[in-house]
């Protein structure tokens, strides 16, 4: 028998409290040079190697400077420009010279550095940019409009983050419109890729020195690290050209070098053809995005970056929810399908958790688990999930006129 006393013991689980999910993680795989030197240093970058920092201070440990990394360094600032100090962001360099394609395409023999990122960082990156500076001696390949290796590109970025994304680890991913010309015949509302953006949009004119110390052409670098920083600050449901974000630059160009201003004219048409670039409102200073269109028909549920996010996030929560319940058991009624109170119990876990890790950020959602499910012969639950998302204000059309009094007497 138990000596006289107080037993008192804490209860967990009572306040439903779920993990918060990693929206705004962010991975960035750039060309550039290695900083680390066997025997010289131990704290340098080294290719295809996953460098997780949280501010420029830590930019500054690797080693990477404007003058030995101006793609790498420029890219970050603009990164934290906008997503703020404190930002996880997952960091890789890859050799220059390296293409889009080898960037993103995996082998037999090797695994790409997009999945090579993705992988190492345990599924928590959701947002991916990738960037490079082409080479003096390449060859231009661009007679559909961009070049031909940023197509090649696009559509293998699209299968690695569909591969990751059937594994619940989902992915967006931003790629550098390169070398593009205007009147080209690709454009990516025409294509199918709806993890993969197309950025048109530059934010500075890069010019590296040769070793004779002087100057290449100057080059104008895709806005990857600056978008990336938008979409990292966002949330997920909230596009990326949001006016009250503020301007996401002050200056702006497109990636053949031309000032943003100077085709404004045509900027209807470059919204219709899917990419991402710089525009601006009048009366109002600095650059603005048009939105944060996907390589894919305007008709696809998951045109926009917005709408392939919030997806992305009740996946995860959907697959955070019901893990735990796999192999358990589950009561049944006398004519063997499901009571109406195990039903409601699973309908009840998936909502409560969208209320709390999506309020706000979505209309409404609702589940529904099916009572005549033969769970007996199946071992097969199937729950039914709606959800409805916020609309996004595009377009405003305010109808003005003079009224005089005394005619409407």
């Amino acid at each position: 028998m138990a000596l006289p006393g107080v037993s008192i013991e804490i209860g967990s689980g009572g306040l439903g409290r779920v993990a918060a999910t990693s929206d705004g993680v962010a991975g960035l795989i750039l060309t550039g040079r290695a900083t680390y030197e066997k025997d010289t240093n131990e704290s340098g970058v080294k290719y295809d190697e996953r460098y997780q920092i949280s501010s420029l201070n830590d930019l500054n440990a690797l080693g990477i400077t404007m003058a030995n990394n101006p793609l790498a360094a420029h890219e970050v600032q603009s990164f934290y420009a906008q997503a703020g100090e404190g930002s996880e962001l997952h960091l890789m360099l890859v050799a220059e010279g390296t293409r889009l394609s080898e960037m993103v395409t995996s082998t037999a023999e090797r695994q790409s550095p997009l999945a090579k990122l993705v992988e190492s960082a345990g599924g928590r990156i959701r947002i991916v940019g990738i960037n490079r500076l082409a080479q003096p001696e390449e060859e231009e390949n661009n007679e559909q409009g961009i070049d031909e290796d940023a197509i090649i590109a696009a559509q293998a970025a699209q299968d690695c983050a569909e591969s990751f994304a059937s594994r619940i680890m989902p992915v967006r991913i931003f790629l550098p419109a390169e070398r593009w010309k205007q009147g080209g015949s690709w454009k990516p509302s025409g294509a199918s890729f709806n993890r993969v953006a197309m950025v048109l949009a530059s934010d500075y004119e890069c010019r590296r020195e040769k070793e004779d110390g002087a100057t290449e052409n100057p080059q104008y670098p895709a806005a990857i690290g600056l978008v990336l920083g938008r979409a990292a600050k966002a949330e997920p449901q909230q596009d990326l050209g949001r006016v009250k974000f503020g301007s996401i630059a002050a200056q702006g160009y497109f990636t053949d070098g031309t000032d943003f201003l100077e085709k404004q004219g045509e900027a209807e048409a470059l919204n219709d053809a899917g990419y991402i670039f710089f525009m601006n409102y009048p009366g109002k200073n600095g650059c603005y995005l048009n939105g944060c269109p996907m390589a894919t028909s305007p008709s696809d549920d998951y045109a926009t970056l917005n709408n392939g996010r919030i997806m992305d996030k009740a996946v995860c929560i959907a697959y955070d929810t019901y893990i735990s319940e796999i192999m358990d058991n589950v009561q049944v009624g006398e004519d063997g399908k499901l009571p109406s109170g195990v039903c409601t119990s699973f309908e009840s876990m998936i909502e409560n958790a969208v209320a709390s890790l999506m309020d706000g950020q979505i209309s409404s959602f609702k589940a529904y688990v099916d009572p005549e499910q033969n769970i007996l012969s199946t071992s097969k639950l199937t729950v039914e999930c709606r959800i409805v998302p916020l609309g996004v204000l595009k377009n405003i059309r305010v109808t003005l006129a003079f009224s005089n009094p005394a005619l409407e007497k």
